[in-house]
């Protein structure tokens, strides 16, 4: 088990509930900060002696108060902490559920973990430790149902994603059809947009145009 952990976090209260669950797994060390700025400073220290930190928990939000911050997010201190700890384990907890924007942090900011704030956190945070132990990638169980059906993003083209784009700025389908007429766009009759947007509202489980963009906004496609 991990001997040293970092809880990066501004609520007292979420500090807590974090540092019992840490306590029950025996970790035997638990640092704690409330701001970016100090948990960065706290894993330099570290790495200075023989017990550097090995595993970061932090949420993505910060709220700003009387103090100058250099980091204001979480995932401003993920890229900091890549350039002076590359090798450190990463736990993100937090309330941010668009898909898009965590599984960029899972691929390109090489988190290891995101666990979402709400009823079966604590259950999700053992298990994301546990995980993250064992050197796998762990998202909490409703998440990865979402980014499991998110993967049929891949079954989209540039064209699927233009015709997202302006259905969410309120064009009708006819107003899409004339725009890829005027940009000689393929797939411009208004027939070839009819069928794009069905088969979108079919690989979406959408049955509105509504509904359809809103699922393509929570999944950072538009």
């Amino acid at each position: 088990m991990f001997q040293k952990v970092l809880i990066a976090e501004d609520q007292n209260s979420i500090h807590k509930g974090l540092e019992n669950i840490l306590k029950d797994l025996n970790i035997k060390e638990i640092a704690t900060a409330q701001y970016c700025d100090d948990a960065l400073l706290k894993i330099k220290a570290a790495l200075n002696t023989e017990s550097p930190i090995e595993l970061l928990i932090t949420d993505l939000s910060f709220k700003e108060d009387h103090r100058d911050r250099t980091l204001t997010s979480g995932q401003e201190l993920i890229e900091a902490v890549m350039n002076v700890q590359p090798e450190l384990k990463i736990i993100v907890f937090s309330v941010e559920h668009r898909i898009g924007k965590i599984k960029n942090l899972i691929e390109f900011s090489k988190v290891d973990a995101y666990v979402e704030k709400g009823r079966e956190e604590s259950k999700e945070m053992v298990k994301a430790v546990q995980a993250v132990l064992r050197d796998e990638i762990y998202y909490s169980q409703n998440l990865a149902q979402l980014i499991r059906s998110a993967d049929d993003i891949s079954q989209t083209d540039m064209y699927d994603e233009l015709i997202l784009q302006l259905l969410a700025k309120g064009l009708k389908r006819i107003q899409i059809a004339s725009y890829f007429k005027e940009k000689d766009l393929p797939a411009r009759s208004l027939r070839s947009i009819e069928k794009r947007i069905n088969k979108l509202k079919v690989l979406f489980d959408a049955n509105t145009s509504e509904q359809l963009v809103a699922i393509a906004i929570d999944r950072g496609l538009i």
